[in-house]
């Protein structure tokens, strides 16, 4: 693919995301997407299909790539853990989180355009697929009915704070969100709210 043709290409799924930013996937057409970006039809289509080839472009980029790091880090701690006893499981899970957190911020204004108003609900849910099944990879035993509830509340807190951070802008670093992550995990949800209201 020469210099000119990636360009245009990137350029063609900038202004594919702004418009969906600003108006909504349903709302797009390709006659809107090439206007605004200044090309014509058959530019366009040079490069793409239709809006959905676009939209499935950007998604399973940060799909296969989101994948990647969770099945590399995410659900290891304990293995690693039980390998060596000198690293706290904190410190393995607080490693783990900061990679994913750092590949989300890189690629927070897309994100934030997934989880927005205008967004896709169904870009989130992948997600929280592939990082539940990373992690019920990684459990080697059948888990009772309780447990297997305990598991989910897990899941659900750490999404919620990955969820708030993105749709809040990513303000603060990924070091800060995955600080918070790691001191969630060690804490009771009591713990928690015992903090709060002392402060």
């Amino acid at each position: 693919m020469s210099v000119k043709t990636e360009k245009t290409r990137d350029h063609i799924v900038a202004v594919f995301l702004k418009l969906m930013n600003d108006s909504g996937f349903e709302k797009l057409t390709v006659a809107s997407i090439a206007r605004e970006a200044g090309i014509n039809r058959g530019t366009f289509y040079l490069h793409f299909t239709d809006k959905y080839a676009v939209l499935e472009e950007v998604q399973e980029d940060i799909y296969q790539n989101f994948e990647t790091i969770v099945t590399k880090y995410i659900g290891v701690s304990l293995i690693e853990k039980q390998l060596n006893e000198s690293v706290s499981l904190e410190e393995l899970f607080r490693g783990a989180c900061l990679k994913l957190m750092n590949f989300l911020y890189e690629r927070k204004e897309v994100a934030q355009i997934f989880l927005g108003e205008n967004g896709d609900a169904h870009f989130i849910e992948r997600l929280e697929k592939v990082y539940i099944r990373a992690v019920r990879g990684k459990i080697r035993k059948k888990l009772p009915i309780t447990e297997d509830f305990e598991l989910e509340f897990v899941f659900a807190g750490a999404i919620a704070i990955v969820k708030k951070w993105i749709r809040e802008g990513a303000v603060e670093p990924p070091e800060t969100i995955a600080d918070l992550l790691a001191a969630c995990m060690i804490s009771s949800p009591i713990e928690i709210f015992e903090r709060i209201e002392q402060e």
